[in-house]
């Protein structure tokens, strides 16, 4: 009985969790595509009490709350820190694993397909989900028991697997979307031996680059006000500049203290006391050492010689004496004790071999807290008083953000801060103070600035750049007929080499025992360019194609022979390969037009959690 307790109390827990870490599993792509319509609701306003919504499909705000709050949970007792920018991670991934599940659920009734009592019963017998094997009810000796996983499958005593039942019920119809249209994807004989030549058939081959500097320095070329002019018309909407908006903040850094440094010092004494009472420097390294690389091996550096180490660990290094430990030893990345194992001369040079434990010099949890209380304090005044009386009371600098997208992730000098873009675009006015948000390196307070209302560039804002696109478009126009004359010429002879004679400018290579699907040498990698040379006869030469800003006409002189009992032994790999790699691009293509068509509303930059 308590193997089944252990089962139906846990149901609960790992439903919504499975179900998230499922539908994500089966999304190879991006996040969150789709049309937004918060335009088309008066005007972008705000969904009260929703975190969004999927084709009508609403996600409660306090679900998604609980959904990521577990999700949180489940990584602090796997002992990982949760911050800011792994919030924001799981917060993506609970969405993005709700909006595929909403549009796979709607093909699902689509196509009227469901999951059988027998198709769940299968399951479970012959493909026992990952959650069951991991459950310590049937496990014997720490190893997943399939017998007594099926004894108690077998030999239900109440309602515990229900919730596992449900759950299949739900996921297996999921599945089937996801086998269908992937098994839509095919792969032709012609696309497995095209891979086999590319990936094993070795060619000789010769090039004949058209630099893009012939016409690089053409001042022929010119580009007049009218050309500018109809382009931005035309070209217009490239041209819209979404609403932006700045922030002012004032930045409080973690540093160290004095007590700091005395905390350090006092600890690194004490780890010297205790190797005077005879306790192995090896067994104080692991246990002390915040050198993570050298501690698991018990603060072993091996042999090094001068110059390799920073000056003052360098010179108590090499002026101890053998088997002798020197310290505390101050460097720029803290204490250290330094124990001499062996030394040597090397080519003439000195070297010695040691180990250390290193305490590093940073911020302990009272320095931080008194910076937190003074960060708060600092926001507190602000709210009161004003952002610059705070600063020049607090005697710090009030700095400014770049304008800031909607979607911006990172803030320049501050780093990932996705959380300080939600505050700017939380529809509070202009002089709105922020919480106090902490940094790797510190505590950060925002104050919203700046609205930068949408707008389009104008013609004198955007005059240059739409100049050079044109003049640019000009060139390759120019380039591209220098590449067509001189294929005519060349195409009578098929002679690379005397048109690169002809024409001192060009570029003429020969590349022998290549492989198409590798960067061909001074070309680069054109799939054009392949496919090219693969429909070529020995002898043959191309058209001229654009591979970057360049033109390039290629000559195939000899094509490697095709061992037919060779690809016969590895064509199923090469179809399994190929098949795998075109269903996972059949389906993300399939899932993003799904979200393209979809009306997705993601409002969770106005809800707090």
């Amino acid at each position: 009985m308590g193997l089944m307790q252990t089962l139906r109390s846990q149901n609960q827990l790992i439903l919504w969790i499975l179900l998230i870490l499922f539908v994500l599993s089966m999304t190879i792509g991006g996040l969150v595509g789709g049309a937004n319509i918060l335009d088309i609701i008066s005007g972008k306003a705000k969904l009260k009490n929703l975190a969004g919504m999927v084709n009508d499909e609403e996600l409660k705000a306090q679900d998604f709350v609980k959904m990521l709050q577990s999700e949180i949970n489940r990584l602090r007792e796997q002992g990982q820190e949760v911050d800011e920018p792994t919030t924001d991670r799981l917060s993506d991934q609970i969405w993005s694993s709700f909006v595929t599940e909403v549009l796979l659920r709607e093909q699902v009734k689509k196509y009227g397909l469901e999951a059988t009592d027998r198709e769940i019963y299968m399951t479970l017998v012959e493909n026992p989900p990952e959650f069951l094997r991991n459950q310590e009810a049937f496990m014997t000796d720490g190893k997943f028991d399939y017998n007594k996983y099926l004894n108690a499958l077998n030999n239900p005593q109440g309602n515990e697997w229900l919730g596992v039942e449900q759950y299949l019920r739900y996921t297996l119809p999921l599945n089937k979307v996801n086998t269908l249209v992937r098994n839509l994807a095919s792969v032709s004989e012609s696309e497995i031996r095209d891979h086999y030549i590319k990936t094993k058939i070795k060619f000789d081959i010769e090039t004949l680059l058209i630099p893009y500097t012939l016409v690089s320095s053409d001042t022929l070329i010119k580009v007049s006000d009218e050309e500018i002019k109809q382009f931005y018309e035309k070209n217009k909407e490239n041209f819209f500049v979404p609403e932006t908006r700045k922030l002012k903040y004032v930045f409080f850094p973690i540093k160290p203290t004095r007590q700091d440094t005395l905390n350090a010092l006092e600890t690194i004494k004490m780890i010297q006391d205790r190797l005077k009472k005879g306790e192995t420097f090896e067994t104080l390294a692991a246990e002390f050492s915040e050198d993570e690389y050298s501690a698991k091996n018990g603060g072993d550096l091996g042999w090094f010689g001068k110059g390799h180490m920073v000056k003052p660990f360098e010179e108590a290094a090499f002026s101890g004496k053998k088997g002798g430990i020197v310290g505390p030893v101050l460097t720029k990345f803290g204490y250290h004790l330094i124990k001499v194992e062996d030394k040597r001369r090397k080519n003439g040079k000195p070297q010695v071999k040691a180990k250390h434990i290193l305490i590093k010099i940073k911020a302990g949890p009272e320095t931080i807290e008194n910076l937190r209380a003074e960060a708060n304090l600092f926001a507190y005044d602000a709210g009161e008083y004003g952002f610059e009386a705070a600063a020049d009371t607090y005697k710090v600098t009030i700095k400014e953000t770049d304008p800031l997208g909607e979607n911006t992730k990172f803030i320049r000098g501050l780093g990932f801060m996705p959380y300080a873009v939600k505050f700017a675009f939380s529809n509070k006015p202009v002089g709105s103070i922020s919480e106090v948000y902490r940094t790797d390196t510190g505590y950060v307070i925002f104050q919203l600035a700046e609205v930068i209302k949408e707008h389009y560039r104008s013609l004198d804002e955007v005059k240059d750049y739409i100049a050079n696109r044109i003049e640019t478009k000009k060139r390759h126009e120019k380039l591209k007929a220098i590449a067509d004359s001189i294929f005519i010429e060349t195409e009578k002879t098929k002679l690379l080499k005397k048109a690169a004679t002809d024409f001192p400018k060009l570029i003429f290579n020969t590349h022998r025992g290549i492989l198409l699907n590798n960067t061909i040498k001074g070309i680069g990698k054109s799939n054009e360019l392949i496919g090219a040379v693969l429909s070529l006869k020995e002898g043959e030469i191309t058209q001229p194609i654009e591979v970057g800003n360049r033109y390039v006409i290629a000559k195939l002189v000899k094509r490697g022979e095709l061992d037919e009992d060779t690809y016969k032994a590895e064509k199923e790999a090469i179809r399994d390969f190929l098949l795998q790699r075109k269903r996972n691009n059949f389906y993300n293509n399939w899932l993003a037009e799904l979200k393209s068509k979809a009306k997705i509303i993601d409002n969770r930059n106005q809800i707090l959690y």
